[in-house]
């Protein structure tokens, strides 16, 4: 009982002065908005992303919030929250304590251990940044919505994990769920709906959008973060649904139809929670609330740097090679540091430690490799692989119009746009000031099916005469 009433006690409060600020803007608001009506809780509930009692705790000064409740307040009045708006609600807790942790439930699922963690500092700068929303003047809301985007092994999962570690005391609720396999969009909301329910929700409609409703529902009434890793997997399904039948009134009752609609619904709706999807590819619904400074944002993960790597690959074992080896060996695989481990049990095993002796070789890409990326490339559209054969063939970064030039003619300057679009969002293809370009351990891969006469099994190469092929074997 104790530790309860101490709970009650933390937390900030607005001071006279962060008071007025805020009794003001509303006012203003009402009068230019609302036609001089006062807002009513549920409205102001609304408007802020919390619940209408939170927000009469918040205008009564007496009971303590965490003080990112406080900057929905303010942030909902494009109003910045400053130092000397809040205070301490109780002045005789330690000064020393953190008083914005809030006392919260984790529910970790099975999240792999990443104790073994190196880099990603400035990644993970960002994307608190992002959740958080400390007050700044280019950004006025939290993130609700973040898709971690990056090519299978860069990282993901274990960036998803750390930094919900680093965050999870800034959260009344957190849970961290994989996908992988994806169970039905109803039981996963039954899970999660129960965890923030404290199991007091058991009887649930079966109609999922009535589901995602409240979810939605505590979604607004707690500050919670979800994690959703490997969402790939759905949104595969539901961009193959897209390409089938694009008008289909029954897109969303297939398994990843019904994700894309929470995924968009959690994008679209106003509340003070985040979710973090992890995926190689994008959500075609999701696309268009996607910004630089709106509430759904995409983090595009590349690989890490020379000296993560190392640091990395120091618990496998003694590599031997001089700076330059270590520089190749790396952009080689793009800094993607799953298949960087399993490169490193090769050339200790086969190559005594030695990187130099496995770069002689020249050989790139072999064994679980290439069926690692094998489902990666099957899944592509015929025109994205014959987009991605004519880029091998260009050797470098190309412009859109320098590729519709080397295109077959039955190619339309629509279909090479979304393929360019597809590509891009499944992190095959980098995209900089107008050019686009392969990543080297791509390029390898494409040359290896005309090397290893693999032209039969993906017949989009047939799109490029037998002197294209050859210049690409080359």
């Amino acid at each position: 009982m104790k530790s309860q009433q101490r709970s009650r006690k933390r937390g900030v409060i607005l001071t006279p002065q962060g008071l007025q600020k805020l009794q003001d803007a509303k006012s203003q608001s009402e009068s230019n908005e609302n036609f001089d009506k006062h807002y009513t809780r549920e409205a102001l509930g609304f408007r802020m992303g919390l619940d209408p009692d939170t927000v009469a705790k918040v205008f009564a000064c007496e009971m303590g919030v965490d003080r990112q409740t406080l900057n929905y307040c303010f942030q909902a009045f494009k109003l910045p929250l400053e130092p000397n708006d809040y205070q301490l609600a109780n002045p005789d807790i330690n000064p020393q304590e953190d008083y914005t942790k809030i006392p919260n439930r984790i529910d970790w699922g099975e999240a792999p251990d990443v104790s073994l963690f190196y880099g990603r500092t400035e990644e993970l700068a960002t994307l608190k940044h992002w959740i958080l929303a400390e007050s700044t003047p280019e950004q006025v809301i939290p993130c609700r919505l973040i898709t971690l985007l990056g090519i299978g092994g860069i990282g993901k999962t274990w960036l998803s994990v750390k930094l919900t570690q680093q965050i999870q005391n800034q959260f009344e609720f957190v849970i961290w769920r994989s996908l992988l396999p994806a169970p039905s969009l109803n039981d996963l909301l039954a899970d999660l709906i129960s965890v923030l329910s404290d199991g007091k929700e058991t009887d649930l409609p079966e109609s999922f959008n009535h589901r995602i409703s409240r979810l939605i529902h505590y979604l607004q009434r707690h500050r919670c973060l979800l994690v959703l890793d490997g969402a790939d997997r759905v949104l595969q399904e539901c961009a193959a649904t897209e390409i089938t039948c694009r008008d289909c009134i029954w897109l969303h009752h297939t398994t990843g139809g019904e994700y894309c609609e929470l995924f968009r619904r959690v994008g679209e709706a106003t509340h003070q929670s985040c979710l973090i999807l992890t995926s190689r590819i994008k959500s075609h619904e999701i696309t268009p609330l996607e910004g630089k400074t709106t509430p759904v944002r995409v983090f595009s993960l590349q690989g890490l740097q020379v000296t993560e790597i190392q640091e990395l690959l120091k618990t496998k074992g003694t590599l031997r090679g001089t700076p330059d080896d270590w520089n190749r060996l790396i952009e080689s695989y793009a800094g993607n540091p799953h298949i960087l481990n399993r490169i490193t049990i090769t050339i200790q095993k086969l190559f005594d430690g030695s990187i130099s002796e496995f770069l002689k070789q020249k050989v790139t890409l072999f064994g679980t490799i290439l069926n690692y990326l094998d489902p990666e490339f099957e899944h592509l559209s015929d025109v994205a692989k014959a987009t991605i054969q004519c880029m091998v063939l260009n050797r470098q970064a190309i412009s859109f119009s320098q590729l519709r030039t080397k295109m077959p003619s039955s190619v339309s300057s629509q279909e090479l746009l979304e393929s360019l679009e597809l590509l891009q969002g499944r992190s095959w293809i980098d995209a900089k000031s107008g050019q686009f370009s392969l990543q080297p351990m791509m390029i390898e891969y494409v040359k290896s099916f005309i090397i290893d006469e693999k032209i039969a099994k993906f017949q989009p190469i047939a799109f490029l005469d037998q002197e294209h092929q050859r210049q690409v074997a080359s």
